[in-house]
């Protein structure tokens, strides 16, 4: 699905113009339908029937955005559980490269640190682009040179050797999944049936508004916008680096800023 025409709209902003311009469709729809007077003797007018759809429609629709929305803060919950494990490895690295204490291994500690910061200044602000950054790929790559450099000495040093060699690999692993998460993250089926199930409502009450009242339009409005409501969220939290509601580096920021603090007596 492609999301360019409100990439650049705030969470505000969507919660507002998408409802308003459902109910400006549906106004737009019964106008023309009073208007068209084959219409009126095509259709004709069944207000029981109108209302049973009405209400029928509504609750059908309710449950599919709910649905939706509910996998939509499923997936979120995910990609925060996502960062906060790439914080972890990374952290589980630096103490490896410690442990190992060679001053290769306490080189690498350093490309480490660059790497991190690259995620938080390079990586992180162009995420809402579409992609990552190549300055972290490349700090990455760095960072593989590095520990490819140190020369396990002994039994021990070649089991931990082998250990930040998997861990750096999970580093790498966790990083490609947090960038595979950018788009949108469920399919594209949710949001045609989610789409097609407002339309459907829309329209329905739009032939309820055939026969208008004020307090029917009123009424009408508010469940399109209720409807609509729902749906801006689901949006809103199925682009986890867009808008202003988005996932957050802090437990990337922590990790980055505990390394930093921490004082080697190696050093």
């Amino acid at each position: 699905m492609s999301y360019e025409f409100y990439r650049h709209l705030s969470d505000g902003q969507l919660l507002l113009l998408i409802p308003a311009f459902s109910v400006g469709i549906m106004f737009a729809l019964s106008w023309g339908l009073r208007k068209t007077a084959w219409a009126r003797k095509l259709i004709g007018y069944d207000e029981v029937l109108l209302d049973s759809a009405t209400s029928n429609t509504m609750a059908g629709a309710y449950v599919v955005l709910g649905f939706v929305l509910v996998l939509a803060m499923t997936t979120v919950t995910d990609l925060e559980n996502g960062v906060s494990e790439e914080a972890t490895a990374i952290k589980s690295l630096e103490r490896l490269l410690v442990l190992d204490g060679s001053s290769q291994a306490l080189k690498s500690r350093e490309q480490l640190l660059g790497y991190t910061k690259s995620i938080l200044n390079d990586e992180w602000p162009v995420l809402p682009h579409g992609h990552g950054s190549s300055v972290t790929s490349s700090a990455l790559n760095e960072l593989y040179m590095s520990i490819d450099l140190i020369v396990p000495l002994g039994a021990k040093d070649e089991v931990v050797y082998s250990k930040i060699l998997d861990q750096s690999a999970r580093v790498a692993e966790l990083r490609n999944k947090r960038n595979f998460s950018i788009e949108s993250n469920l399919p594209h089926t949710f949001y045609v049936v989610s789409v097609l199930s407002i339309l459907g409502f829309i329209i329905i009450c739009a032939l309820r508004l055939m026969e208008a009242s004020a307090t029917r339009a009123i009424a009408l409005s508010a469940q399109v916008i209720m409807l609509n409501l729902m749906f801006s969220a689901i949006l809103i939290v199925d682009l986890p680096y867009l808008g202003d509601t988005t996932t957050s580096a802090e437990p990337l920021i922590k990790a980055y800023e505990s390394m930093q603090e921490r004082t080697l007596v190696k050093y």
